[in-house]
Formats: C-alpha cells, sequence, structure tokens
C-alpha cells in the first residue's frame, strides 16, 4: 500500500503534556501584544548568567534565586517547545491524512457515479435518477472547469477586441 508519495505514519500516537500542568496558558486574542519574546543571542545571555548571576547578585541587588528561576523558565520552554513540534507534526500528519481519505473516498464516489452512468446507458436508465446527488456531486469540477474556460475564452475575446479597435483606432487617427 506505501509507496513514495504516501507513507505509513511511524508515530508517536500520543502526545503527553501532564508535565505542564499548571504551566500551559491560554491568552486573549491580542494579549501576547507587546510581550517580550526571545532575541538572538539567548544562548550566550544563559552561559553568562549562569556564570556570573550567583557570583554578583548580591551586589545586583537581586535574589540569589534569580538564576534558578531564569533556569527553570529556560527549561520550561524548551519543553513547550518540544512538545509544540511534535503537536505541528501530528497536525501536519493529520492533513496529509483527511486529504488522502478524501481522495480514496472521492474515488470510490467515482466509480459508483461511473457505474450509474454506464448501467443507465447500457440497460437501466433509472440509474441516473437513482444516484442524481451523487452525480451533480461528483460532476461540481468539471462544471467549474467549463465555467472558468468560457469565463477566459470570453476575457480574452474582449482584450482581442480592444486591441484589435485601439490599432484600427490608430491607423485611422
Amino acid at each position: 500500500m506505501a509507496n513514495d508519495m504516501v507513507q505509513p505514519f511511524e508515530g508517536p500516537y500520543e502526545i503527553n503534556y501532564e508535565q505542564l500542568q499548571g504551566v500551559l496558558v491560554s491568552m486573549a486574542r491580542g494579549a501576547a501584544r507587546g510581550v517580550r519574546r526571545q532575541k538572538k543571542g539567548w544562548p550566550k545571555v544563559e552561559m553568562e548568567l549562569s556564570a556570573k548571576l550567583p557570583l554578583h547578585a548580591q551586589t545586583l541587588h537581586v535574589s540569589p534565586t534569580l538564576h534558578t528561576d531564569i533556569h527553570g523558565l529556560t527549561g520550561r520552554i524548551e519543553e513547550v517547545r518540544l512538545l509544540k513540534e511534535q503537536v505541528e507534526r501530528l497536525l501536519e500528519v493529520l492533513n496529509d491524512t483527511e486529504v488522502h481519505l478524501e481522495d480514496r473516498r472521492e474515488a470510490l464516489v467515482g466509480h459508483v457515479v461511473e457505474s450509474a452512468r454506464r448501467t443507465a446507458k447500457r440497460s437501466d436508465p433509472g440509474m441516473v435518477v437513482a444516484f442524481e446527488e451523487s452525480i451533480r456531486y461528483h460532476g461540481q469540477v468539471g462544471r467549474l472547469a467549463a465555467k472558468t474556460r468560457y469565463a477566459n475564452e470570453e476575457a480574452a475575446a474582449e482584450a482581442a477586441a480592444e486591441v484589435e479597435a485601439a490599432a484600427e483606432a490608430e491607423a485611422t487617427g
């Protein structure tokens, strides 16, 4: 069943985020405006803080546990980012699976519609009526394509007429 374009998902099939209980938040729309985010160069700052903040906390008049708090938040951020990667991958797989399953279902509907049309042509015209909605549903793409083609042909004809009229006006003017 697998080919180069469609491969079975190998997992993970479970995503556990219990370790973030009490940490995860939901922000109201617009609440993130103005919040401070990690900037370029964080790894160097983290190293500097871990080496020097414990030594100079008293001189800076900051809590001696401030570095521990920063380190703990950094760990939580890493956990959230890892979970985000897993969820984003799962979302990608779910979207791919939805598309793949829809394609398979549409192929089967197409098979039924073609069988109904063929049977209606050969032996039982009532099959077109019996599967009227399915036939209409299946033919939507073709009707839309024909409508678009017709609109494009009209637009091209109008553009050609305008060019011809402009050329004629220039020749006589």
